[in-house]
């Protein structure tokens, strides 16, 4: 199937592919582990559930929710369990892979799996009984499905009940709920486009508008959250299947994400975000799982992470509850029977960073992330505090440089439980900044000392152990690698693969990845080493000079995709379709000012790549004359703003890419919400400043009013569904280069949203298979 539209001025027939080269449909439909869905172990340690999505051909756009609830990410979405002993490669899911999968969740004896299928039309809960292999659905009970971690079923201890949550009933409509990345036309409510029966659509302003019309002048991130995160909350008989509601929808404050107490006797939950959208906050209540009234035991908790975790967590063994709140870790007792008075911990051991808060295996400590260092998704702690239950003095533990090192968190045995094959040591992982290198360190918990047990340029993550800690399942990947499940020992070193997700990945020719450091000039005049990553075809090396698409996502880090296999993605199509093809990918670092300051971002841009690429060239690595540049959303306008500043590139694909930013800055969709505002003044945009107080700024960093200076062949792509960047703006920077003659390419494809990775595998093959005909005529030989 080919694009809406394609215009342009060139031809060219497309080039054989070389042995080894990605397949663009596999590209798109290889199998990969759910996002936000972590493999679980077993009890015991010995089996591990995970979830492996295996992409549609056709995939829903710019909605989270199909019709009947099930979230988009889990369509194709099927359970396989890995078992003791070999390696179980590619066996076969549970319920002979009838319907969506999701959430699995063990038993406390480890024969059962409670999870979520929607093999019976809508969302439901189901439990497969591993000895028989069979799978039973509960009472008909919708659940509340989510894109988010947190709300899997729930076991008691005793393994007779499962807690879940389930959606409001009547449910609110998920279709309508507000996005905050919905900045285009949505849906109009009444008639339709073009509908001449259809009622005019009023909006207004100022002493013109009601509240609540003010209010829908921005994002309502409250509607948003309710129609996304709000629950019911519901025990499961696990032998009848019969529900019993425990606490409503719509109770005050609305429930969300539940957690049981060791006991079973209480659950606690968080309530729906609400306040200020930038730092909202949440209610932590709890409820007795025999029934009864909701009781709120703190108010005004900070939502960290994606805004649903929320930095409470039940102790291993007995119904004691820790929370963050005010710079303090706080304890619960219920002892008693009853919540007991709060209890403040750790008074000496500094301000806690959430969300590192984690009991320790003999469940008599916590070890919490202290001395925030860095902001925004740089934020992380500077030391550890080792904090007693008894009340005694905490012992802080010095990490490594944050200069050097980004801490990227503790390695646990489950969500609440840190990983202790020796229980006077913890594990940490961190990133060096220079390298990109992932380590391991093992700190030993009386004197701080520690021990790097491993460094590469590979990626662990989803850790996971049983409850004797002599073993460790983690997520592996690396360039070469394609992630799955591995075993480790308590060396952790590399261990025994336990699944074979994608067999189909073996024949394609793998990239490898050099890492070059280089200095360049920042916004406010100071030099700043930053790392550049280069992907390189197979048996490249320096000396070879290679054509090179150079991938920006300004304002972020995309030299850490290093660990991840074939390199991630640069314009959300997968680099190895282009390393695989013979071109070396440049992932870059690009640096800017601070959000919400006025600036010039396509200056600053184009001062920060200029030297990376220079130094790879001077390596070379790259041919100076046959370099590309690509980017998607910010880094589709990234690559419109560079090749407005520097002719250096014979070839630019910006991808679902905002272009003018004035005009960008009063696009309002169907409900009136107008959150390009926000972005403009206070987000990306970096205006810091509304149009009519700055116009030069606006125009001056708008690549559609640097049209003239364009001279780099262009091959715009944007899908005509976007619902985050309307696609009225890659016609507009097309119709400017027509005007002048520029060479340039169109590429619009129906029904299509915001990343290439997430559009139909048809659509997907083809816009990548156009970007690389596209590169090799113009970066071919000069």
């Amino acid at each position: 199937m080919t694009p809406a539209i394609a215009f342009g001025t060139e031809a060219g027939g497309a080039a054989a592919d070389p042995p080894g080269a990605f397949p663009y449909d596999l590209a798109f439909r290889m199998r990969t582990l759910r996002s936000g869905d972590p493999p679980t172990v077993s009890p015991d340690g010995g089996r591990v559930a995970y979830v492996v999505v295996t992409p549609p051909e056709a995939r829903a756009q710019s909605v989270r929710f199909l019709p009947n609830g099930t979230p988009v990410d889990a369509v194709g979405a099927r359970i396989h369990v890995s078992g003791p002993g070999a390696v179980q490669a590619g066996g076969p899911p549970i319920c002979d892979g009838r319907g969506n999968q999701w959430n699995p969740s063990w038993s406390p004896d480890g024969t059962r799996l409670g999870f979520y299928s929607d093999q019976g039309g809508r969302p439901e809960l189901w439990i497969h009984e591993l000895g028989d292999g069979t799978c039973r659905r509960t009472d008909a009970a919708v659940i509340r499905a989510s894109l988010f971690a947190g709300y899997q079923p729930r076991w008691s201890p005793d393994g007779r009940t499962l807690y879940v949550p389930l959606r409001p009933d009547p449910p609110l409509e998920m279709s309508d709920a507000v996005d905050p990345m919905a900045f285009a036309a949505a849906g109009d409510g009444a008639g339709g486009e073009g509908d001449a029966s259809a009622p005019p659509r009023i909006f207004r302003s100022g002493s013109e508008a009601t509240d609540d019309e003010r209010a829908a002048g921005s994002v309502d991130l409250g509607a948003f959250a309710m129609a996304n995160y709000n629950a019911g909350l519901a025990a499961v008989d696990a032998g009848t299947g019969e529900v019993r509601m425990l606490v409503d929808a719509r109770t005050e404050p609305r429930p969300t994400t539940l957690k049981v107490s060791p006991s079973g006797r209480w659950l606690g939950y968080a309530s729906v975000p609400a306040g200020n959208p930038s730092a909202p906050l949440r209610s932590l209540v709890l409820v007795p799982t025999a029934g009864g009234d909701p009781s709120v035991l703190v108010e005004g908790l900070a939502s960290t992470g994606n805004g649903i975790e929320l930095d409470y967590r039940w102790h291993p063994a007995d119904d004691r509850l820790v929370y963050l709140h005010e710079n303090a870790v706080w304890d619960v007792d219920f002892g008693a029977g009853a919540p007991g008075t709060p209890r403040r911990l750790a008074q000496a051991a500094g301000e806690p960073v959430a969300p590192v808060l984690y009991f320790t295996r003999d469940g008599r400590s916590l070890v919490v992330g202290v001395d925030p260092q860095g902001t925004g998704r740089e934020r992380a702690p500077g030391a550890l505090a080792v904090v007693p239950l008894d009340g005694g003095a905490p012992v802080r533990l010095p990490l490594p440089d944050p200069a050097q090192w980004q801490f990227l968190g503790l390695v646990r045995a489950n969500e609440d439980v840190l990983w202790q094959p020796d229980p006077g040591h913890l594990t940490v992982q961190l990133r060096d900044r220079v390298t990109g290198h992932e380590a391991l360190y093992r700190i030993a918990l009386d004197s701080g000392q520690a021990r790097r047990l491993d460094a590469g340029l590979h990626r662990l993550r989803h850790f996971g152990s049983g409850g004797d800690h002599r073993r460790l399942h983690a997520v592996y990947e690396d360039i070469a690698t394609p992630p799955d499940l591995y075993r480790y020992d308590a060396d952790l070193k590399r261990g025994r693969r336990a699944s074979t997700i994608e067999p189909r990945l073996d024949g394609v020719a793998p990239a490898r990845a050099e890492v070059v450091e280089t200095v360049v000039p920042l916004h406010d005049g100071r030099l700043q080493t930053v790392r550049t990553t280069l992907l390189l075809p197979q048996g490249a090396k320096a000396g070879d000079r290679l054509p090179a698409i150079v991938m920006i996502y300004s304002g972020s880090d995309l030299s850490t995709s290093a660990t991840q296999y074939g390199g991630g993605m640069g314009n959300t199509v997968p680099n190895q379709v282009f390393t695989s093809r013979g071109f070396a990918v440049v992932m870059a670092d690009i640096r800017l000012s601070e959000m919400g300051e006025p600036a010039h971002p396509a200056q600053d841009i184009t001062d920060a790549l200029l030297p990376q690429v220079y130094a790879l060239a001077n390596a070379g690595y790259v041919d100076i004359g046959r370099l590309a540049v690509s980017g998607q959303s910010y880094g589709g306008y990234s690559t419109a703003a560079v090749v407005s500043t520097t002719h250096l590139f014979r070839a630019a694909i910006p991808v679902n890419g905002t272009f003018d930013l004035a005009g960008f800055y009063g696009g309002m969709d169907g409900r009136g919400s107008s959150f390009m505002t926000h972005w403009a003044e206070k987000g990306q945009g970096r205006m810091g400043e509304p149009p009519w107080e700055n116009v030069q700024r606006y125009i001056a960093n708008s690549p559609y009013y640097r049209i003239d200076r364009i001279r780099t062949p262009l091959l715009i792509v944007a899908g005509e569904n976007d619902n985050a960047v309307p696609f009225e703006e890659s016609k507009r920077l097309f119709v400017g280069l027509r005007r002048l003659e520029r060479p340039a390419q169109l590429a619009i494809y129906p029904g299509e949203g915001h990343v290439v990775s997430d559009w139909s595998v048809a659509h997907a093959a083809d816009a990548s298979r156009r970007m690389v005909d596209f590169l090799r005529r113009h970066l071919a030989p000069r």
